[in-house]
């Protein structure tokens, strides 16, 4: 790995295992109804080789549920984190959890020790709980709100996931305004594509019609501390740079996602097509050498020629190499889905600009 840009590890301490049921999780093809959090081993393994091979390390803490690991389970990761950080090396810890499970403990714990924490909430509670639900089909809305009510409570403004389905489509503006609403400052937005035979996937048009939308209402709202990820992103492209997003840089080839057992491949997205081997077989500083990496690295990099010749590849990169298809399947080497939004609204900015 890049020491330059450092680490960042994606950890999914219990897999894909997960107290809800959501209608359009991608991670659903996983769940098993065995429990299995990874062991205290494993958890030192990879943070002792982490820290000792990099000068900057991001821990992303993953699900399913991340929080079902526990307190305790966290409380010794950032003790192992403290026991292995060498001078002058920069941590860092985010989690993306649904909120449900949040007390008062875990919250003073995130705060205590700077976790970046985003939430899932798809809007107000009937747009929310259409597809988050428990596994009996309630609605998961007011345990969200109070998991995140604690957060703020404890000083910790969460970040929010807002995903968008085809039936929260027509939903655009009341979702943007309970969310505004809330008080949350920044607003990341997730289109949903191949799941379930697209029963809940959104095209190019839809998520360009959608994403147009709440421009215009950002615009309207004229509050420059609300971020919203997906503008953002846009913005940094019209002036020359590169947002750290893994759906529009090359931060994917110097990521690593490792499951309870220490099994490792480059994001969650992708477990089921590309793996690294495992923790015990194979050293982190050495995952670039193998065959693997490198057929990644090469279908990556392997764009279609529309690619190679549009003027937006430099800052674009093909998006998410997850949700790129071609001849009608999905494929690393293939062209990302979302291509032709991301253009007209880049469009519809200069627009706005000019």
């Amino acid at each position: 790995m890049n020491n330059k840009k450092g680490f960042s590890i994606q950890l999914k301490p219990v897999g894909a295992t997960c107290n809800l049921d959501c209608g359009y999780c991608y991670m659903a093809p996983f769940h098993t109804k065995e429990f299995n959090r990874m062991s205290f081993e494993t958890l030192e393994k990879l943070i002792s080789t982490t820290m000792t091979n990099s000068d900057k390390v991001y821990f992303s803490w993953h699900g399913g549920e991340p929080m079902l690991a526990g307190l305790p389970f966290f409380e010794k990761a950032v003790e192992l984190m403290a026991k292995y950080k060498q001078p002058k090396q920069l941590i860092g810890n985010t989690i993306q959890t649904n909120a449900t499970l949040i007390t008062r403990e875990f919250a003073k714990f995130f705060k205590k020790h700077n976790f970046v924490v985003s939430v899932s909430l798809d809007g107000p509670e009937k747009i929310h709980d259409l597809h988050r639900t428990y596994t009996n089909k309630s609605g998961s809305f007011q345990k969200v709100m109070e998991g995140i009510n604690i957060l703020k409570e404890e000083g910790i403004q969460p970040a929010i996931i807002i995903t968008v389905t085809k039936d929260g489509l027509a939903h655009c503006e009341e979702t943007f305004d309970f969310i505004i609403k809330q008080g949350f400052k920044v607003i990341k937005y997730n289109p949903v594509f191949d799941n379930k035979d697209f029963v809940y996937s959104i095209d190019n048009t839809e998520w360009f019609e959608y994403m147009k939308k709440v421009l215009y209402l950002w615009i309207e709202m004229d509050d420059p501390t609300i971020s919203i990820r997906e503008i953002e992103e846009i913005l940094e492209w019209i002036n020359q740079k590169k947002l750290n997003l893994c759906s529009g840089d090359e931060s994917c080839l110097q990521w690593i996602s490792i499951d309870p057992n220490g099994d490792l491949y480059p994001c969650e997205y992708l477990r089921s097509r590309i793996s690294y081997g495992n923790i015990y077989d194979i050293d982190l500083t050495s995952i670039r050498e193998t065959p693997e990496y490198k057929q990644f690295l090469y279908s990556f990099l392997n764009v279609p020629e529309k690619c190679k010749n549009c003027e937006y590849y430099a800052m674009c990169g093909n998006g998410c190499p997850a949700n790129r298809i071609k001849d009608g399947q999905l494929t690393i080497d293939g062209q990302f889905v979302y291509c032709e939004q991301r253009k007209k609204l880049y469009e519809e900015l200069l627009l706005i600009l000019s």
